[in-house]
Parts: C-alpha cells; sequence; structure tokens
C-alpha cells in the first residue's frame, strides 16, 4: 500500500525497531461477543482520495480501501506477519501455468465469481481491465508495470485496442511478456489491476463502483464523503465483518483523534497528529489493544528534479545539509530511523554504505560542494502539520549554505496531481514511498527509471534519466535469488554516490490508532495498513 504507493511526508511514522520486536496482533481474531454487522466509522484527514478508479489511484488511503473492495488474479491474504507478503491465487483456481521461457502466465480463473451488481467476473474481465489500464486516454499510473507485456507498446500509443501478449480462451487468461520478469505476479497483484466491470468507460465519471471483493464503492461525494458496502454476491473466503464503512475525508486532524478518542469515529486512515505517541503509548501500550506500531518496507525523501537542478554538486550539498534527526524528530516521540539510501534495510538486497551523514548535517562539507554560490529553490510538500514542520527543517538547513528554499503546501491529493506533471516547476518534494510489492525493483526502477516517466502520474519525481543506470536497472529486473538482490543493493549504493537524484531522509513505521468498538484487529504487511475488511465491531 504499499504503497504503493505515494506516502504524505507525516503519516508512516513511527517508533524505533526495538519495540517492534514482537508486533502483536491483539484483537486479530474473531472473539466472544463479537458480532458481525454495524457500520466502520473512518476518516481521512488533510486529504481525500485521488480517484476511486484502481485504474488511476496511486495512493496509499485509496488503497488501503481498495484492498477491501478489490477481486484480483493473485492477492496477498488477510493473515498477520509473514504470512501476508505471500501471494495466493483469489479470482484464479490456482497459481498460472507459466512457459518454459517464462514469458507466458496462463490463469484458470474461478466459475460463480460475480460483482455486487450480478455481472459475471471471467477471464474476460481481467483481459479487459489490462488492456484499460494500457490505454493512453486514461493515462494510468499502471503502465509503468506491465509495458512489459506483448503488444503494450502499441495500445499505449494508440495504435492497437488491445495487446497482442492478452489472451483469452475460455476461463482462461494468458499474458506473453517481451522478456521473462521475476516480479510479474507481484505486479499484477497491485490494486490496478482490481477486476472492473467490462463497460466501465475512460475515463469513469461515475462516484460509485461496482466491485466484486468483499465490499464496493457505494457512492462518493468528492472531498466530503465516501461510503462501502458489503458485496452481496460475495462468496470468496476473505473476511467481511462490518455491513458498512463511512469514510469522511478532508477531516481536521485533531478533531479526527478526539473523535477516535470517545469512539465517535473508528481510525484515521491518513495518520495520526506527532505530538500525541508518546501519550497514546503511555495510556494503551503499544501492541496490546488501541495503539499499534509496525514496521514497513518505506521511506521518507526529498526527490531533488535533476531536469532543474542539474548540477550534481548541489545535489550531494543538499545530502549533506540535511540534518535528517531533526525531520525525523517533527514526526514526535515515536518515529523512524535517519537513512541516506533509496532503499529500506527491511528490504532484501540492502547494503549500509554510510555515504551521507545520518546524525546531523555536515555544513563545511556542503558549503564547500556549493563553492560559494546562492540559488533559489521550490519545495513541493503535504500540507499537514508534521510536513510543513519539515518542510521549516529543511528551509533552515539550506539557508545555511545558500539556497533559499520557498516551501509550496498542498493537500496531498492535490500534490499528487501537481507533481505527477514533469512540467510543473519543482525544485524539491517532499514526500514518501511505501512499497507497492516487497522488491527493489520498486524502488529503484519504479522511481528512478527513465522509461517511468509519463505525462501524468509521473512516479519518477526526480526525473532521472541516465541511458547507463536505466540498462544497469533494466538488467538487475531480468535477474532472480541472491544475485537479484546483491545487484540492486550496489545500484543502491552507486546511485546515491554518483547521481544523488534524492535526499533520503528517514525509513519511518506505521502506527495507527482505533477506537475501543474496533475488534479483529489485523495489520496486513504488503498492504501496510489496518486490514478494513477484517475489522468487526464490538
Amino acid at each position: 500500500m504499499r504503497p504503493n504507493k505515494l506516502a504524505a511526508a507525516g503519516v508512516l511514522l513511527a517508533t524505533g525497531v526495538g519495540l517492534l520486536a514482537t508486533a502483536a496482533v491483539a484483537a486479530g481474531m474473531h472473539r466472544a461477543g463479537v458480532k458481525d454487522g454495524g457500520t466502520l466509522r473512518l476518516n481521512v484527514s488533510s486529504t481525500d482520495v485521488q480517484s476511486i478508479d484502481p485504474a488511476l489511484d496511486y495512493e496509499f488511503v485509496g488503497w488501503q480501501l481498495e484492498y477491501a473492495t478489490c477481486l484480483k488474479l493473485m492477492n496477498y491474504p488477510d493473515a498477520p506477519g509473514a504470512s501476508g507478503n505471500v501471494l495466493k491465487p483469489e479470482a484464479a483456481v490456482g497459481y498460472p501455468a507459466v512457459s518454459e521461457d517464462g514469458r507466458t502466465f496462463t490463469f484458470t480463473i474461478r466459475r460463480g465469481l460475480r460483482f455486487n451488481t450480478g455481472e459475471s467476473v471471467t477471464a474476460a474481465t481481467f483481459a479487459a481491465v489490462f488492456n484499460r489500464d494500457l490505454n493512453p486516454k486514461l493515462q494510468s499510473p499502471a503502465v509503468a508495470f506491465i509495458s512489459d507485456i506483448r503488444g503494450a507498446q502499441a495500445v499505449m500509443k494508440g495504435k492497437a485496442k488491445t495487446a497482442s501478449g492478452i489472451a483469452v480462451k475460455g476461463n482462461r487468461l494468458s499474458i506473453t511478456l517481451v522478456a521473462a520478469a521475476a516480479d510479474f505476479l507481484a505486479r499484477a497483484a497491485m490494486p490496478f489491476f482490481c477486476a472492473v466491470p467490462l463497460d466501465t468507460p475512460v475515463p469513469m465519471t461515475e462516484n460509485s463502483l461496482p466491485s466484486a471483493g468483499p465490499y464496493y464503492i457505494a457512492s462518493r461525494t468528492p472531498n466530503r464523503s465516501i461510503v462501502l458496502q458489503r458485496n452481496p454476491n460475495y462468496r470468496g473466503s476473505r473476511p467481511h465483518h462490518v455491513d458498512t464503512m463511512s469514510v469522511t475525508v478532508n477531516a481536521n486532524s485533531n478533531q479526527s483523534l478526539l473523535q477516535v478518542r470517545s469512539d465517535e469515529a473508528d481510525f484515521d486512515l491518513f495518520g495520526l497528529p506527532p505530538t500525541v505517541t508518546s501519550q497514546l503509548s503511555k495510556q494503551y501500550g503499544i501492541n496490546k489493544s488501541r495503539f499499534f506500531v509496525h514496521e514497513s518496507n518505506a521511506i521518507q525523501y526529498i526527490a531533488i528534479n535533476t531536469r532543474r537542478v542539474s548540477d550534481l554538486s548541489v545535489r550531494r550539498a543538499i545530502n549533506y545539509a540535511i540534518d535528517r534527526p531533526a525531520v525525523v524528530r517533527q514526526s514526535g516521540l515515536l518515529a523512524g530511523e535517519p537513512t541516506d539510501q533509496f532503499l529500506p534495510p527491511t528490504l532484501r538486497g540492502f547494503q549500509d554504505a554510510h555515504i551521507y551523514p545520518l546524525n546531523g548535517p555536515n555544513l563545511a562539507k556542503a558549503k564547500a560542494l556549493m563553492q560559494g554560490r546562492s540559488m533559489k529553490m521550490t519545495l513541493y510538500s503535504p500540507n499537514d502539520p508534521v510536513a510543513q514542520s519539515q518542510d521549516q527543517v529543511v528551509v533552515a538547513n539550506l539557508k545555511e549554505i545558500g539556497i533559499d528554499v520557498t516551501p509550496k503546501p498542498l493537500s496531498f491529493s492535490a500534490l499528487l496531481a501537481a507533481i505527477g506533471d514533469p512540467k510543473e516547476p519543482y525544485d524539491l518534494v517532499l514526500i514518501g514511498w511505501l512499497a507497492d510489492y516487497p522488491d527493489p525493483v520498486d524502488f529503484l526502477n519504479v522511481k528512478l527509471g527513465g522509461n517511468k516517466i509519463t505525462p501524468t502520474n509521473n512516479p519518477n519525481l526526480s526525473l532521472l534519466n541516465d541511458p547507463t543506470l536505466n540498462k544497469r536497472m533494466a538488467r538487475a529486473q531480468l535477474l532472480s535469488g541472491p544475485r537479484r538482490y546483491s545487484t540492486f543493493g550496489r545500484l543502491d549504493v552507486d546511485i546515491m554516490r554518483t547521481v544523488a537524484p534524492w535526499a533520503p531522509l528517514f525509513v519511518p513505521n506505521i502506527r495507527e490508532f482505533v477506537s475501543s468498538r474496533v475488534g479483529c484487529y489485523l495489520f496486513q504487511e504488503s498492504q501496510a495498513a489496518m486490514d478494513l475488511a477484517h475489522i468487526c465491531l464490538k
């Protein structure tokens, strides 16, 4: 969820690793006295979702809702710990048959699957989903993950309506890639590829969306509310305890906290104000009843626009000047660990290289790299209180070395729309990244690959397009096993040393606070969030 998906600067922050050694799933199972039914009352402080169209939404709040509504070929189970990271067949009857050359995946689709409207889910449904995502009129960020399907480029360029590598025969769906890819199944399990009805328009204009998962989006009033209802036609094995999820968006974060404390609301999907974590941990403990803290495959960072900040020495100076511990402190007592690399230590392949200072800035080194120059830059960021206080740390740090920074805070949904356009005149972006799926390719290739730069919904915020690095990342993606991870680990270190398109800040954890009404709490690791479908009410 994870992401991915992009994460707001203040959301994914929590506690030190020692406190998380045993991440309990208190209230994680059905207990005596807990009944199905009722309405789960959710808030989203500070923002709205990008879209209710799975092909377009690319942020953590929307993905948490979509995990409750989606039906996918393969999905991650509603299970705690490492078990939740293992892909399982969902719409498919089993794991796909894979051709000898590793390029063709053939799924057999279960019979009897239906949307809440009664429409059947078939192999043709999923074929249409992939082709719809490739439609250039939609400008879906999904194209970054399926451009290696044979014939995808023709659809993306408007020369074909369907990809030649996508074929349907009865209840079988075959997808052929241009080259073998070890991460294809994980990519196909992203919310972009949820089943949607065959007649879903491009673009979608309705404020409701039929779904074939446990829940469906019954209504949406942009910037006000979203309502999820239980799918009456769902016959799968996933939990679906509550009848309704009522979501209030653009809530005030402090008011939302008070509402959750007093059981007027049950959970805020956007996160917690940083000043409350100490009190919550003392009052409720950690991972016991209402306050939960978990590690995540995520990173908080400043993307540096390499088209506008083209001088490597300036980008390196920024990395030396940033006071990473001070940035972390803005998130309150329970915070993450400073980092100077792309890959989080939780991810396989990470190699700790100590490239830039983690215990505070090295202003002497930064000033030497600046060579007395002065310049102006604009910093885009979310407009929540945590991000704005982090902005001020960055402004003060860079002023010390001659860079005059003007912050430009935006609501999270507005921020994503703005920075998704490569023509937007930002120099720096304070943002976070939560893994779409647990593999280094989702950090390096997706966030730094030149072929990922798109006119809208662009994930490569640094706009880095280095031919040599592009080739190295493409070669690494084809590898498997230990060699894959060691290769990505070296790439991580080399890019930060020789290109520095980011100023990585810290590796956050995730903290969640729920009302006393919430039972059956489960943290789903692959989604890096509370499993909404699993929740029941006491």
